[in-house]
Formats: structure tokens, C-alpha cells, sequence
């Protein structure tokens, strides 16, 4: 769902938050979950017990070089994993937060100068077609050893990022009919609060 209307999302977005000092968000993940890629970069694939395949996993290779493996993990919850610039072994997977609620709408992933974020959804009935009831963004940064974390409760989901050219200031965004929802991060202060339409 969130994935067939990104592409109007971010024109309309993003074009205000340029005149803002924010860079045009970037690229998402492989569509195939990463999986020829994978393949074609011999890289040892760790399989999931229970992890589901195509859209519940991302893997982006980033400017420098490494690469990030995110995926959701039913009864788990959201999984991230790093691989240094010219290969060798992934790190082990760490779970950034954890849920028992249904997988929910994917995991998608982008990146700008080393600044990685991480948009992922779970919910009740979720695979029901019930909509998200946690909506998760997250930031990693330097080693990715620690990321950043903002989950929040009954919102519909995060549609797309915007990372500014330094990859100092991130912006979450949501594009609903009552207008735009933004979540900001900033290296110096983590996450704010949520701007809602009409705030």
C-alpha cells in the first residue's frame, strides 16, 4: 500500500522541504528483498526461522560501500544487520524493536553521506488488511552499531524519508488527505515530535 503511491508523495513533499535546507529523499532498497544482490556478491544468507521473504526485507548498499540487511520477524519484530565495504562476514542481527504484532506493509530502507534510515510497520490483523497500529523509524549512523528509534502508536505509517545533503537532519513523512505529517531527526538531538496538520 504504501509503496504504490510513494512516487507522488515524494514530488509533492519533499519539493517543500528542499526550500527547507533538506535533500530529495533517496533511493529504497531492492525490490526483490536484496536477493540477487546477495547472490550475485557471494555473500553467505543467514536464513530467517520466521522471517517472511520479498517486501519484509531490504538490503542497500550505501555511498561508502557497506551494506545494510533490514527485515521483519514475525513475533520478533524489525532486524538489522551490516556488512563493511568490500564484503567479509555480516554482523550479527540485532533486533532494533522488538512485537509480537503482524508484519505490516514492508521495511524499506535509504541513505545519504552515512546516515541510514529505516521505515517499518506492524499491527494487529495487520496481514488482514487492518492498517498499522506501530509505525517505526529509525536512524542509524557512524558504525550502525546503534541506531535511533521513534515508534509511533495507531498512525497510519511512514511513506518515505528525506535526508539532508550532509545526512545531518532527517525527515520522516506521511502525506494523508488531512494534510502532512512530518517526524524530524537531527544528529545533534535524535527525534522530535510529530508536526501534524494543523499544528
Amino acid at each position: 500500500m504504501r509503496k504504490a503511491h510513494r512516487a507522488g508523495l515524494a514530488g509533492l513533499a519533499v519539493a517543500g522541504l528542499l526550500a527547507t535546507g533538506y535533500g530529495s529523499a533517496q533511493g529504497v532498497a531492492a525490490e526483490d528483498g536484496g536477493k540477487a544482490e546477495r547472490q550475485g556478491a557471494g555473500v553467505r544468507h543467514e536464513p530467517a526461522a520466521e522471517a517472511a521473504a520479498g517486501d519484509y526485507e531490504s538490503v542497500l548498499e550505501l555511498g561508502d560501500g557497506r551494506k545494510v540487511h533490514a527485515r521483519l520477524v514475525k513475533g520478533t519484530g524489525v532486524q538489522e544487520r551490516h556488512q563493511a565495504a568490500g564484503g567479509g562476514e555480516w554482523s550479527k542481527w540485532k533486533t532494533l524493536y522488538k512485537t509480537k504484532t503482524d508484519l505490516c506493509q514492508g521495511v524499506d530502507l535509504a541513505e545519504r553521506e552515512g546516515t541510514v534510515t529505516l521505515i517499518a510497520d506492524f499491527g494487529l490483523y495487520c496481514s488482514d488488511g487492518e492498517p498499522p497500529t506501530e509505525s517505526v523509524a529509525g536512524v542509524g549512523t557512524g558504525d550502525l552499531t546503534d541506531w535511533d528509534v521513534d515508534v509511533t502508536e495507531d498512525f497510519d505509517g511512514w511513506q518515505d524519508t528525506s535526508i539532508n545533503d550532509d545526512g545531518s537532519r532527517v525527515v520522516f513523512l506521511y502525506d494523508s488527505d488531512a494534510g502532512l505529517y512530518t517526524l524530524r531527526w537531527e544528529r545533534s538531538e535524535g527525534f522530535g515530535e510529530i508536526d501534524r496538520p494543523g499544528d
